[in-house]
């Protein structure tokens, strides 16, 4: 059985230094500047490269959300 092999490229933090929350998207609860949950930007450094790629997939559609319905 193939085993997977955890990248270990370093994956920086999706921060913009721009914290603020819109109660009306997604429960007040993702960060409208870089669109992660507030648990994903507490728990960042102690992610695996797995956990953080898969959140800045979620971001980006978080962000198309936004964008769509708010901008």
């Amino acid at each position: 059985m193939a085993q997977f092999k955890e990248n270990t490229e370093y994956i920086g933090s999706p921060c913009v230094k721009i914290c603020k929350y819109k109660k009306d998207f997604m429960d007040g609860n993702v960060c409208i500047g870089c669109f992660r949950e507030q648990f994903e930007i507490t728990n960042w450094v102690k992610m695996s490269n797995s956990e953080k790629q898969l959140i800045i997939e979620d971001t980006k559609v978080r962000k198309k959300e936004f964008f769509k319905n708010y901008v």
